[in-house]
């Protein structure tokens, strides 16, 4: 299955931080794909809440590992 932005904004925002550790590659290659993540420059609200996501549950995370 190709990840798209819904199923990448959930990874995002699940609060396991094992299955955060395990996404993070599959988000950088998602994201790295212009193919693949062609939906990223039509749908701004699902880029902004990943972008929030991201700087909320990833960088102000108390695990080190998941703010790297």
């Amino acid at each position: 299955m190709e990840p798209s932005m819904e199923y990448c904004l959930s990874q995002v925002l699940q609060k396991d931080v094992g299955k955060r550790l395990q996404v993070g590659q599959e988000l950088i290659d998602y994201f790295s794909d212009k193919q693949k993540s062609a939906d990223l420059e039509h749908d701004q609200t699902m880029l902004d809440k990943m972008v929030d996501g991201l700087a909320t549950s990833w960088v102000n995370s108390s695990n080190y590992k998941v703010r790297l």
